[in-house]
């Protein structure tokens, strides 16, 4: 596991790799360019991944180490001024609170503050969802932006004692669940319209299952029982997990579509569901019944790992049913697949 732990702190500063050289080029040649987004989705699971190994490694000289990586990473985007530039950045916002926590500095509350800021001032349809690209004007709420945000969201809500974080994590939740599921399988599709009431992507693509359980599963575990949402939640998750159980495939990982139990398997998609069920077992969310499934995934998940990175991820996705048939190591498989590692290592056969 001190590979991966390795791997992660390094892909955290270090990714994404850009050209300096081709972004200007493409500048001069008039092509639009995507911001040079340091503190994004996949830095951010790397980041929580990284936490989660520190809780329960204080002591060692590894968890001085990642403090110091941490530091670095939230440091330099605190240097340029706190910038969002996307619903995805705030994940990174978990790790941020336990910086924050763990150092004392205020300067990582500040920096939370603006994440929450961004937040409450992003567009909403007229139902209250984010939008994953307001500038595109489509209007298309992602299953994804579920474990993006809500996440986040709710911590802040519980860790800060602000409501309004709370409050707004649960419509997006609940807003999801009333019009982005499939009635026949249970299982979501990649998104939808509000005003329209269409539905899009593909139903059961892996790795929006996995966003959305990670979202519901860390929000359950912010929440207080006593929230009016919390058993309306937690029922709707559990019927969802009950319906995903069924295509684990017989090795143990999940397929890159879930329907899809002959195509490739997903190292993703596996690692975000496995991480939210054994998040859910820890919070009594779950019941035991549902340990052995995931503790059957863990041991092929863990067969994929090479030299700390896990193999077998799909590349990222482009938009709604465009899925790069692409497989490698990314940062969106290691990272959810070390945090599921730390919290289950205890329970290891």
């Amino acid at each position: 596991m001190l590979e991966m732990v390795k791997e992660a702190e390094y892909e955290l500063l270090h990714y994404p790799k850009r050209s300096k050289l081709k972004r200007g080029m493409k500048t001069l040649a008039g092509r639009k360019q995507e911001p040079a987004d340091k503190i994004n989705w996949p830095n951010g699971l790397l980041a929580k991944s990284l936490v989660d190994y520190y809780m329960q490694n204080k002591n060692s000289e590894e968890a001085r180490i990642i403090i110091k990586c941490l530091q670095k990473y939230y440091d330099r985007w605190i240097k340029k001024g706190c910038k969002m530039h996307y619903l995805d950045d705030a994940f990174s916002g978990m790790a941020l609170i336990d910086l924050h926590a763990i150092t004392g500095e205020e300067k990582y509350k500040k920096a939370a503050d603006a994440m929450f800021h961004y937040l409450m001032e992003h567009e909403t349809d007229r139902a209250g969802s984010f939008p994953y690209r307001p500038k595109q004007k489509t209007d298309y709420i992602f299953a994804d932006g579920i474990g993006l945000v809500c996440p986040f969201l709710c911590k802040y809500g519980s860790t800060y004692q602000d409501i309004n974080a709370l409050n707004l994590a649960v419509t997006q939740i609940q807003n999801f669940i009333s019009k982005g599921m499939d009635e026949k399988t249970g299982l979501p599709y990649h998104g939808y319209h509000y005003e329209s009431g269409v539905k899009y992507g593909i139903i059961g693509w892996g790795r929006a299952v996995g966003w959305l359980m990670i979202g519901m599963a860390e929000s359950l575990a912010y929440m207080e029982q006593s929230n009016p949402s919390y058993e309306v939640i937690k029922q709707a998750y559990r019927r969802i997990v009950d319906k995903v159980e069924a295509y684990q495939l017989e090795g143990g990982l999940y397929s890159w579509q879930l329907g899809a139990k002959e195509g490739p398997a997903d190292t993703s998609a596996t690692a975000m569901i496995l991480y939210a069920i054994a998040r859910s077992l820890d919070t009594k969310v779950l019941i035991g019944i549902h340990k052995s499934r995931m503790m059957r995934g863990r041991e092929a998940l863990w067969n994929c790992v090479k030299e700390g990175k896990i193999y077998g991820c799909l590349a990222e996705c482009h938009g709604f049913s465009m899925y790069p048939q692409v497989y490698g190591a990314y940062p969106w498989s290691l990272g959810p697949a070390l945090s599921l590692f730390v919290m289950t290592k205890e329970q290891e056969a």
